[in-house]
């Protein structure tokens, strides 16, 4: 029974190759198809953020991950090359559910990935439910192919974040703003301790407190290294961080934004469940600010008719 067993599942690995070279569909074993129809789709049950931070026109702003773009129908029997934009190929590989947003919509609609690998450096081929020939396949040209937030890679290492992991942390200092700058905070007496000082209300503090853990601001996003460097290996992500500006550090319209590399000598410390990270800047980064400019369009009410087109055929 053993070999049997085992020489049938070299006979559907031997179809699955023959299929991937002629283009051709794959057939699905009983328990990846039961487990496909088991998988729950709960509608209408998510949960969206405040409305004032939502773009309805960019899903990224309510819940949804972006996986790729696709570029266009591959062969005659549905495949579709699409244009990855993760670092998890599991994402574009493994059957399951996605969501695809088409070019004339707002929201994504809930689809099934029944197969998938990679073609080029960062290019796959895909296969979608009902999706079956080359017709079909060039309508979705332009798609874009997402997961859901909560929906988080198998595979990550504790080093590896998602974006949606980093924007919104608070940014605090893990000592100081460089050593020149925490020398300059410490107030040191004749035998070398910290001088103790009293407060207002006769309460004794360190003045060495206001130098440790001090706020910064929030991430706002996440500069890919690929954004900012096309040869591979020579950029480093960057993290935006919002700087306040307003009185005792509340957000105002000064606000100032500065780029962190995500370094480990830089971002030591990552707290996804404080919801806080520690940087340790070098002297003069937190200087290097600039304010990110926003357009706004505004839109006035004209008259149904000019002046000059009411006197025309008078």
């Amino acid at each position: 029974e053993a070999l049997i067993a085992e020489s049938e599942e070299k006979n559907k690995e031997l179809k699955k190759k023959i299929a991937r070279k002629l283009n051709r569909k794959e057939e699905i074993d009983e328990e990846t198809l039961q487990a496909m129809k088991r998988e729950k789709r709960k509608r209408n049950k998510r949960l969206f953020p405040d409305n004032k931070t939502i773009d309805p026109y960019d899903p990224t702003t309510y819940g949804y991950t972006e996986l790729g773009t696709i570029l266009g129908p591959h062969g005659v029997h549905g495949l579709v090359k699409i244009s990855a934009s993760t670092n998890f190929p599991e994402r574009l590989c493994k059957p399951g559910i996605r969501h695809l947003k088409a070019p004339n919509r707002r929201s994504p609609r809930e689809i099934g990935l029944l197969e998938g690998r990679h073609r080029l450096k960062n290019e796959y081929l895909i296969k979608l439910e009902a999706i079956g020939d080359r017709n079909e396949a060039v309508k979705l040209r332009g798609s874009v192919l997402y997961a859901r937030q909560e929906e988080r890679p198998e595979d990550m290492n504790e080093d590896e974040y998602l974006v949606t992991d980093l924007v919104g942390l608070d940014v605090h200092l893990v000592t100081g703003y460089g050593e020149d700058d925490l020398e300059d905070a410490l107030d040191y007496d004749d035998e070398g301790e910290v001088e103790e000082v009293s407060g207002e209300n006769g309460d004794d503090e360190m003045q060495a407190k206001s130098a440790s853990g001090k706020f910064v601001g929030t991430i706002r996003g996440v500069v890919l290294a690929e954004e900012m460097c096309t040869i591979p290996g020579l950029g480093q992500d960057l993290l935006e961080i919002v700087l306040p500006r307003g009185r005792h550090g509340t957000p105002s319209w000064k606000d100032e934004m500065v780029l962190i590399p995500m370094v480990p000598s830089i971002v030591p410390t990552v707290d996804i469940e404080r919801q806080i990270i520690y940087i340790d800047p070098p002297g003069g980064l937190l200087d290097l600010t600039y304010v990110k400019e926003e357009f706004v369009r505004i839109k006035g009410f004209l008259p149904e008719t000019s002046s000059y087109e009411e006197n025309k055929y008078k």
